[in-house]
C-alpha cells in the first residue's frame, strides 16, 4: 500500500474543495450578487456538503474496508460533478432567478455545488481507514490526512484567487480542477481493469463542448471587455437603450450583471443616472481648484465631471481593472490620479486634506458597510478641510424596513459631528438615489440650494428632506464592531430581485469564458 499516493490524493481533494467553493460563489455572483446573504449561503452549503460526505464516507469505510477502488470511484465522481458545475449552474439559475434572493441562491448552490462537495467529503474518512494498520496509528493518520488536505486547500485558494480565475475565468478552470482530481484515480481503476471508469471521459467532453458552445454563441461585437477579478465579473457592452423616449447607443460597464456606468456614445456628456448630474452641480458651489477625493470609480463619470469643473481630483479604486477600462473605453483622462487601494484604508492613512469627499462605492447591491460606520465617518471627517463636505450616493429608501439603513447612516453621520441633510433624486423610492450631504462645520442648516445664474437647476430645496422629519427612533448607530450588514441586505435584496427580472438574464448571455 503506497501511503504517499493516498496522501497525494488527499492533497488534491483538499485543493478541489476550495476551488469548488470559490467557483460556486463566482458562478452565483452574476445572478444573485455578492451580498452577505450570498456568501452565507455559499459557506453554509459548503460545510453542509462536506458534513454529508464525512458521514457517508465513514459508513463506506466501515462496510468496505481496505478497498481502494471505492476511493478511486468517489474521486472520479467528484471530478465529474466539478467539471459540470458551470453547465448545471447555468440552467438552474435561469429558473431560480425568479425566486427571492436567499431561496434562489440556496437552491442553485444545492444543485451545482453541493454534489461534488459531498463526494469530496467522503474521501478523508476512506483514506484514513486505508492507512490505519493498528488502533494506535489512527489519530496520527487522521491528523496527517486532514493537515495535507488543508494544505492543498490553502495552496489552491491562493492559486485560484490570485492567478487562475482573474486570468481564465470560471468555466474552464472548473473542468481543469475536475480533471486534476480524476486523472490519477482513472489510471488506478484502469490498472484494476475497471473499464467502466472510462465513462467519465464523455462527461468531461460534454462539459468542455457545452462551455465552448455557450461562449461562442455569447461572444459578439457588442462585448468590448470581459474579465474576472477582485470584485467579480466585469463586462463592457455597447447596447441600444431608451433615454427620454428615444433609442441611443450606450456603452455599459456591468459588474456581476448589474450596470455600474452608462455612457451615451452619441453624447458622452449626457448623464444617464441623475446622481451623476446632481453631485457635480452641488460641487459647483465650491471654488475652482478645490481638492476632491472620489471613493470608487466605475467608468469614471464623476471623475470626468469634476475634472471638467476645475477640481483637483484624487480617485481611490480597489480594482485595478476599472482604471484601464475607464481610460480605454470610457474616455477618462490619462491625467486622472487613480490610487489603487481600499477606500477605508486610504482615508485612515492619507495625510492630504480635501474640500470634498464623494462616496460612490456601491458594487451591484453590495454596500460599503465598513465605510459608513461611526469610526469610518470620523476617519473621513479628519481628511476634510475646515469647510469641507462629504457626499454619499446611497439607496433611495427612507421609510419602512428597507429604509432603516438610510436612517441609521443618517444618525451615524450626525454622531460623527457632520451636519447632514438628505437629497433625493427624482423618481420613486425603488428607482431614485439618496445623496447624503454632510458638512464638517455647521453651515448646512443655513444654506439653501436654489437655482443660480450658472445652473439650470430649479427649486433644489424641494428635493431635500427636512432633517426634523426623519424618524431615527429605531435607527442604529453603526460601528466597526457592529456594522449591521443585515440592514443593508434588506434594501439590497429588494433591489436585486427587481433587477434580476429586468436585466440579469439579458446580460448573462454575454461572456468570453
Amino acid at each position: 500500500m503506497n501511503r504517499r499516493y493516498f496522501y497525494l490524493l488527499s492533497f488534491l481533494e483538499g485543493g478541489a474543495v476550495m476551488a469548488c467553493e470559490l467557483i460556486g460563489a463566482k458562478i452565483l455572483a452574476p445572478y444573485f450578487g455578492t451580498s452577505l446573504y450570498i456568501w452565507a449561503a455559499a459557506l453554509g452549503l459548503t460545510l453542509g456538503g462536506l458534513m454529508c460526505g464525512y458521514f457517508l464516507g465513514g459508513l463506506l469505510s466501515k462496510n468496505f474496508p481496505e478497498q481502494p477502488r471505492i476511493l478511486y470511484w468517489l474521486l472520479l465522481f467528484a471530478g465529474g460533478f466539478t467539471a459540470l458545475m458551470p453547465v448545471n449552474g447555468q440552467w438552474i439559475m435561469e429558473y431560480a432567478i425568479q425566486l427571492n434572493l436567499q431561496l434562489g441562491a440556496i437552491l442553485s448552490l444545492s444543485i451545482f455545488m453541493v454534489p461534488p462537495l459531498v463526494f469530496m467529503g467522503m474521501i478523508s474518512p476512506i483514506v484514513i481507514n486505508l492507512l490505519n494498520r493498528s488502533a494506535k496509528e489512527a489519530g496520527n493518520n487522521a491528523g496527517n490526512v486532514y493537515a495535507i488536505s488543508t494544505l492543498g486547500g490553502i495552496g489552491m485558494t491562493f492559486l485560484m484567487g490570485f492567478v487562475i480565475i482573474p486570468n481564465t475565468g470560471i468555466s474552464y478552470p472548473a473542468i481543469f480542477i475536475g480533471a486534476l482530481l480524476s486523472v490519477l484515480p482513472l489510471l488506478s481503476l484502469l490498472r484494476l481493469r475497471e473499464w467502466k471508469s472510462l465513462l467519465i471521459v464523455p462527461v468531461f467532453l460534454l462539459a468542455w463542448f457545452n462551455t465552448a458552445h455557450r461562449i461562442s454563441q455569447s461572444d459578439s461585437h457588442e462585448l468590448k471587455y470581459h474579465s474576472e477579478g477582485i470584485l467579480g465579473q466585469v463586462k463592457v457592452l455597447d447596447l441600444p437603450m431608451e433615454l427620454e423616449g428615444r433609442e441611443v447607443t450606450s456603452r455599459c460597464l456591468i459588474v456581476n450583471n448589474s450596470i455600474q456606468t452608462i455612457q451615451v456614445l452619441e453624447n458622452p456628456d449626457m448623464d444617464f443616472y441623475p446622481y451623476t448630474y446632481y453631485i457635480p452641480k452641488f460641487a459647483e458651489t465650491m471654488p475652482e481648484g478645490s481638492d476632491a477625493l472620489i471613493l470608487g470609480m466605475g467608468g469614471g463619470t464623476l471623475v470626468s465631471r469634476l475634472m471638467d469643473r476645475g477640481f483637483n481630483v484624487d480617485v481611490v479604486e480597489i480594482d485595478a481593472r476599472f482604471r484601464d477600462v475607464a481610460r480605454d473605453l470610457f474616455g477618462l483622462s490619462p491625467n486622472a490620479n487613480i490610487i489603487i487601494d481600499d477606500a477605508r484604508h486610504y482615508i485612515r492613512t492619507c495625510k492630504k486634506r480635501y474640500d470634498l469627499i464623494i462616496y460612490d462605492t456601491f458594487i451591484s447591491e453590495s454596500a460599503p458597510e465598513h465605510m459608513l460606520t461611526l469610526e469610518g465617518m470620523e476617519n473621513a471627517r479628519q481628511c476634510l478641510k475646515a469647510s469641507g463636505r462629504i457626499m454619499v450616493n446611497f439607496y433611495g429608501y427612507i421609510e419602512g424596513p428597507e429604509g432603516k439603513v438610510v436612517r441609521s447612516v443618517f444618525k451615524t453621520m450626525q454622531s460623527a459631528g457632520l451636519e447632514t441633510r438628505l437629497f433625493t433624486t427624482p423618481g420613486n423610492r425603488k428607482e431614485r438615489n439618496i445623496i447624503f450631504m454632510a458638512d464638517k462645520e455647521q453651515v448646512m442648516a443655513n444654506q439653501h440650494f436654489t437655482a443660480s445664474e450658472t445652473t439650470d437647476l430649479m427649486q433644489l430645496d424641494s428635493f431635500f428632506i427636512d432633517p426634523q422629519q426623519i424618524d431615527t427612533s429605531d435607527a442604529i448607530l453603526l460601528t466597526d464592531e457592529r456594522p449591521q450588514q443585515g440592514l443593508y441586505a434588506r434594501a439590497s435584496s429588494d433591489w436585486r430581485r427587481r433587477y434580476n427580472r429586468e436585466f440579469t438574464l439579458r446580460f448573462s448571455a454575454y461572456r468570453r469564458y
